[in-house]
């Protein structure tokens, strides 16, 4: 879910989004056994054209260094749930009045902005046609947070704050001063490792939130980063699985422990599901989505490989976050940001990456999410645009996204400052492919370059708002602190 400026292929491709029977997981995912890391040379790379036309021609899998091929392509057998089981979605007042003869026992409501919201109740099957509205009237995607009751979607929006988090001063907490750490960074960032982690992510059938492949790429993804901390005792993984309507798929959180300024947390996400709006309740559905939102996991992936490959310490907490279940209803994400500030953790900014791969014609290489985020997050995002990637000779733009069109918004609802950079799209539009078999690396010319601007713009975030710890290493375990830092 993102700003969708659709062409009028991407609306006819754009159909039915839907939602498969909420389901309670109180169960911990299992961590993979395995840890396996991305191999040397890099996967080759086919004519972009020809697997463009050859319909269900395989993409090709990295090989791992453990000597497994990857990732697992034995299908499920199909399974749909309960199309009429009740669904409560929240949306804006104008989204309602287009869906109205979908849902029943609507009641208006107001976030905490003054915007006219609505809570209504749906069957599970008419998601998809929601879905369908939102893409060809609103001409977006998203547009909804969904619950397994009416009692959350109340408390929900009973406790929204995002009237705070949207103007909540944070400039003193924004500061400019560590290029001397972002400028060592930006050069190391290499497509073909963004490439591979795209590559192996689509090669799943789907990594759809209630089907297993939703689970075991989940898994696979708090492996890799696991595998990147190389056993740093101050850098820890877990699987989020205390979101009660994100079926099987849990949530990945990978914590670097800040140095001085632990208690401040400085997140970094994307979501790590993918849907077909055209097999809606199809847990076999062939949902690739290489751009949504495989490119945001690597983005992350390679600017966590980065960070970390030196040993560096941040002053404050960061959390690296995949977000489960994104695609129907910001599941995921609200589920983390409503525990966080359950339990009053601090968190000073948030960064979403949904979508980075897509560019064609003449159009800005990305687009600042221009609502539903935090005044002071977006000017600051504007700066470290114009200080560190202007000068290496790209542009920015901006466009609204809407009511919940992405996890920046389960941030800002909770009352959390976040802001979102979004990849370029094209000058009729945005990814014409979003939704359907053809979001693949082919479709973009089996080249991962236009998220490399974007690991870059992550890594730029990530220094100058956690900063750099003073510290140092000295061959043994522990760093010490280092005098004028």
């Amino acid at each position: 879910m993102k700003p969708f400026l659709p062409s009028p292929t991407t609306l006819l491709l754009c159909g039915l989004i839907s939602i498969v029977t909420l389901r309670s997981d109180n169960m911990r995912a299992a961590q993979a056994p395995v840890v396996r890391t991305l191999a040397a040379p890099p996967v080759a790379r086919p004519n972009a054209q020809g697997v463009a036309n050859a319909a269900g021609t395989p993409r090709p899998r990295p090989a791992w260094t453990d000597g497994t091929a990857a990732p697992p392509t034995a299908t499920t057998s199909w399974s749909q749930t309960d199309p009429f089981a009740p669904v409560y979605i929240v949306t804006s007042r104008d989204t309602y009045q287009g869906i109205r003869g979908l849902a029943r026992d609507a009641v208006g409501r107001r976030d905490s902005t003054g915007m006219p919201l609505v809570i209504s109740e749906i069957r599970a099957d008419s998601l998809g046609e929601i879905g369908r509205h939102v893409h060809v009237n609103e001409r977006r995607c998203g547009g909804f947070f969904a619950f397994p009751n009416r009692a959350q979607a109340e408390a929900f929006l009973h406790a929204d704050r995002s009237r705070q988090a949207m103007t909540k001063s944070l400039l003193a907490s924004y500061t400019l001063d560590n290029q001397a750490t972002v400028d060592r960074w930006l050069p190391q960032v290499e497509e073909r490792r963004i490439y591979d982690t795209i590559n192996y992510l689509s090669s799943y059938r789907n990594r759809y939130y209630a089907s297993s492949f939703g689970k075991t790429s989940a898994e696979w993804i708090r492996t890799h980063w696991q595998s990147l901390a190389a056993g740093r005792s101050y850098v820890t993984t877990e699987l989020f699985t205390a979101c009660t309507n994100c079926s099987t798929q849990p949530s990945v959180i990978l914590t670097i422990q800040g140095w001085d300024l632990p208690n401040e947390v400085v997140v970094l996400g994307a979501h790590l599901d993918s849907i077909n709006a055209n097999n809606r309740n199809d847990l076999n559905q062939l949902a690739p989505g290489a751009d949504d939102d495989a490119s945001g996991i690597a983005t992350l992936t390679e600017t966590l490989r980065i960070a970390l490959s030196e040993g560096w310490r941040p002053r404050r907490t960061v959390k690296f976050m995949g977000y489960a279940a994104e695609e129907v209803g910001l599941r995921g994400s609200n589920a983390i940001a409503q525990s966080f500030r359950s339990s009053g953790v601090n968190v000073v900014a948030v960064l979403q990456v949904d979508m980075t791969n897509y560019k064609s014609g003449a159009v800005p290489d990305m687009k600042l999410i221009a609502d539903y985020s935090n005044a002071d997050l977006k000017n600051f995002f504007v700066t470290l645009f114009d200080t560190y990637l202007a000068p290496r000779g790209l542009t920015r733009g901006s466009v609204a996204c809407g009511y919940a069109c992405s996890d920046h918004a389960s941030w800002t609802n909770a009352g959390y400052p976040a802001a979102m950079m979004f990849e370029a799209g094209g000058p009729n539009g945005s990814f014409p492919y979003i939704h359907t078999t053809s979001d693949t690396l082919a479709t973009m010319g089996e080249s991962a370059q236009n998220s490399v601007k974007f690991a870059q713009f992550a890594l730029a975030y990530l220094g100058e708002t956690a900063k750099t710890a003073p510290v140092r290493f000295t061959g043994g375990p522990a760093p010490v602190f280092r005098e004028g830092g």
